[in-house]
């Protein structure tokens, strides 16, 4: 070999080495990007929540930081509190993970741990906690296209100074899906094994399996901008696809039907409601409320009688301005949403 091939490397190696280069500077500058996007998020995140106490919101994320490299940026805190003094709201929550793949920024998902302390004016409080919450989020450039929430083991507890009384409340499992369907907005809830109990005391029933799926008409732009508003189902129309609960032991209700809520938050809608085992049902609500032992009698045979004696019913349930009737014969009244 002679000293001029020594000193001159072969065009495979120059290759070799532009190759090396290359990768060692689109690393480097990928790396470099990386950082500065993390040091962005903290610092525009940091500058949204101090600007945010000038019109009552102010918020904290303790021991924030930004973890992922190389192919993730997430955002984690050991605490998260949240305070609106608009609507005399607070919130305080447990450590929050995050995670968005650099390839997807639009997909992200987030884990936030319990307890939870939530206040609402005029004083009422919930207390929470669970062993999984976990979230996720799809957006474009418009805002949210569809976003999901999932937890397992729920309890708390949610107490009201109108009553004076706690409700203390559990789920074993649950789920919250929301997308945007063109204008329209769709909502699917799933929760198992919920049971409800009044200042620690028993149940008021077995636990029960509910599950609900609706479409709101022309409000896909609550997603797109990421915020619910107070009273925000006033003004609207839908269709309530399915409402059903199966609370064990042949119990079980389906509502079917298009609704609207007006001005003041009273629903109005003609329904379809499937009742089986009306006996069961009429010994447990007479159970949970004793003092409507009559009203619930009556319903009950209603029920029965229209079905032919029949154990099973199913009816049309039409509502007008909060007030719900069966057969032309009011039934109740509707809260106000």
């Amino acid at each position: 070999m002679t000293v001029t091939a020594v000193a001159k490397p072969s065009p495979t190696g120059r290759k070799f080495l532009w190759l090396a280069a290359g990768i060692v500077f689109v690393g480097g500058l990928y790396s470099a990007g990386w950082f500065l996007a993390a040091d962005q998020i903290q610092k525009r995140l940091t500058a949204y929540l101090t600007k945010g106490q000038a019109i009552g919101f102010s918020g904290e994320c303790a021991e924030m930081e930004v973890r992922g490299f190389p192919f993730r940026l997430g955002l984690f805190c050991d605490k998260v509190r949240l305070d609106d003094t608009r609507r005399g709201a607070s919130a305080s929550f447990g450590a929050l993970r995050t995670a968005a793949q650099v390839y997807q920024p639009g997909r992200a998902v987030l884990e936030l741990d319990g307890p939870a302390e939530i206040r609402v004016s005029p004083g009422v409080t919930i207390s929470a906690d669970w062993t999984l919450l976990r979230a996720s989020v799809a957006a474009t450039l418009s805002g949210i296209d569809r976003t999901s929430l999932a937890y397992d083991n729920l309890t708390g507890t949610a107490r009201s100074p109108l009553t004076g009384k706690g409700l203390d409340f559990g789920a074993s499992h649950g789920e919250l899906h929301l997308r945007q369907n063109g204008g329209n907005l769709d909502a699917a809830l799933s929760i198992e094994k919920l049971d409800l109990r009044p200042d620690q005391g028993p149940s008021l029933a077995a636990p029960a399996d509910v599950a609900m799926d609706l479409t709101v008409a022309d409000k896909a732009e609550w997603l797109q901008a990421g915020t619910l508003p107070p009273h925000m189902l006033r003004g609207t129309r839908g269709e309530l696809r399915q409402l059903t609960l199966d609370a064990g032991s042949g119990m079980s209700a389906k509502l079917t039907g298009p609704f609207s809520v007006n001005d003041q938050g009273l629903i109005s809608g003609e329904f379809s409601l499937t009742l089986a085992n009306i006996d069961a049902w009429r010994e447990n609500f007479v159970k949970i409320a004793p003092d409507e032992t009559d009203l619930i009698d009556n319903v009950a045979n209603m029920l029965k009688a229209l079905a032919g004696g029949k154990n099973e019913a199913t009816v049309k349930l039409n509502v007008r301005d909060g007030t719900a009737f069966l057969a032309f014969v009011p039934i109740g009244m509707l809260p106000a949403l």
